[in-house]
């Protein structure tokens, strides 16, 4: 796969017909004859019938069906029979019962991601609130012990959004205002490096498998696309959006795709940008060795920061504002349907596998995509932040004391 994308960073839309057999039945027959035959054999022939029939209701339909009012019964049993009660939703009204605090020994935890039983943060002096992050920990659910990264040394100011899974951990190391390093760590030979150095803004950076995605500003307006394969350390650059506000989303990586949007077309240049403000879904399978690459436009529609999950994409139909609308796409045959509204007023979200988790009016809710239903993760009387979703676990932060508390509070959930 990578080394496909990195043969051909651009790629025409490939378009897909599709043609109809239709087959025609054909109707085939017979005609009786009519047959002459003589008045005598006729009349009889018609008193052996009626013999016949009297015998048939006599000897056979009576018996069979036992008169006549026993069909009506018979018939209402078998109407009844068919009916099928409702599926039970699979979110309930309050899903908390299962909420466990994460009782880490540091105040400071700051952009917790689950991977298994593993907890990742970046922090500093325990003991302080606000201490100087210069230090990515490990927190063991299992043994509910927590390990510094001794591997990872700071080059800058500040570390921030580690990730993690069973090989790697990449994170951003901040300067103060602007610039840093997009940074990855090899848990197995203990080696920590640069995946690449930025001048503007702040990455947001995805890890999946052996592979990391960030959207980064090169330019005064020229924003690229990188997929990053750690274990060689080479990097492929997917896209190049130049002077569009699209550049603004970030993209996502699930285990099976990576999706962005783009201007509308995008595909069909070779340099510069659209300067059009039409959406375009791009969505690249991974199981396809990236070569498969598809394009879902949306007309007259806002997206910014698409989320997939196998046939299911979300995302947001503004700039992340009060009036933010949290959208969802499902696939059908070869595209996807229109844009339906499944929350409004959110303040931030994260997808997993089969469900949304969102923080709106400072709970946290989960959708399932399955069936539309909807429940309440955090607990009552409690006020919440989502911080990340990974599969089916959920946390987030409980800032019942406010969010200038003295210490960080986590929440973790592992969600049916």
């Amino acid at each position: 796969m990578f080394d496909n994308l990195r043969a051909r960073s651009r790629k025409h839309r490939r378009r897909k017909s599709m043609s109809k057999r239709s087959t025609r039945g054909r109707r085939s027959g017979f005609r009786l004859r009519s047959l002459r035959l003589s008045p005598a054999v006729k009349i009889a022939g018609l008193a052996v019938a009626a013999a016949g029939l009297v015998l048939l209701i006599i000897f056979v339909i009576v018996p069979l069906f036992g008169g006549q009012d026993a069909q009506p019964e018979q018939e209402e049993a078998a109407v009844t029979a068919t009916v099928k009660p409702s599926p039970t939703p699979i979110a309930k009204a309050d899903m908390s019962e299962s909420v466990q605090e994460l009782v880490i020994d540091y105040k400071s935890i700051n952009d917790p991601y689950i991977y298994g039983n593993e907890v990742v943060f970046s922090t500093g002096n325990a003991l302080q609130s606000s201490p100087e992050l210069n230090t990515i920990a490990v927190y063991y659910m299992d043994t509910e012990q927590t390990t510094e990264v001794s591997g990872i040394v700071k080059k800058y100011i500040s570390l921030f959004e580690p990730k993690i899974n069973e090989n790697y951990i990449v994170y951003l190391d901040c300067k103060n205002e602007y610039g840093g390093a997009v940074c990855g760590y090899d848990k197995n030979t203990e080696e920590m490096f640069v995946m690449r150095e930025y001048l503007y803004g702040k990455p947001k950076v995805f890890l999946v498998g052996d592979y990391a995605l960030w959207m980064q500003q090169t330019g005064n307006a020229t924003d690229k696309l990188y997929l990053y394969h750690l274990p060689t350390k080479e990097s492929v650059v997917i896209e190049v959006f130049v002077k569009t506000p699209f550049s603004v989303s970030a993209p996502f990586m699930s285990d099976d795709s990576i999706i962005f949007v783009q201007p509308y077309g995008e595909t069909q240049l070779l340099e510069n940008s659209y300067d059009t403000m039409e959406a375009e879904l791009r969505i690249i399978p991974l199981k396809d060795n990236g070569d498969k690459q598809s394009t879902f436009y949306l007309p007259d529609t806002y997206v910014y920061d698409p989320m997939i999950d196998g046939d299911n994409i979300i995302f947001i139909n503004s700039n992340r504002d009060e009036n933010s609308q949290l959208m969802l796409c499902k696939k059908n045959g070869d595209t996807y349907t229109a844009p339906e509204v499944i929350a409004e007023g959110i303040l931030n979200y994260k997808i997993g596998d089969g469900f949304v988790a969102y923080t709106k009016d400072e709970s946290i809710y989960i959708y399932y995509f399955e069936d539309g239903s909807t429940g309440k993760l955090s607990s009552e009387n409690t006020r919440a932040l989502l911080s990340n979703v990974n599969g089916k676990d959920v946390v987030w932060y409980d800032v019942t004391d406010g969010l200038g508390a003295a210490a960080n509070v986590i929440m973790h959930t592992k969600v049916p």
